[in-house]
């Protein structure tokens, strides 16, 4: 498996354990660098696990 899957597999576990977070709040609860959690986000978006909108910040959270 790539790194980019391990990754993404990674920031949806951790997604688990509540419902929604800023991008900030996933930097902290995974450990990743910026880069490698950019390409974790983007490949659970392409893939339809998440979504991302707008409140106050930005804010992912996972899809049922």
């Amino acid at each position: 498996m790539d790194l980019t899957t391990e990754n993404s597999k990674t920031l949806l576990d951790n997604m688990c354990a509540g419902y929604k977070y800023t991008y900030r709040e996933l930097l902290t609860i995974c450990n990743f660098t910026e880069t490698q959690l950019c390409f974790a986000i983007l490949c659970l978006l392409k893939d339809g696990r998440i979504s991302q909108y707008r409140e106050a910040d930005v804010v992912y959270e996972l899809l049922p």
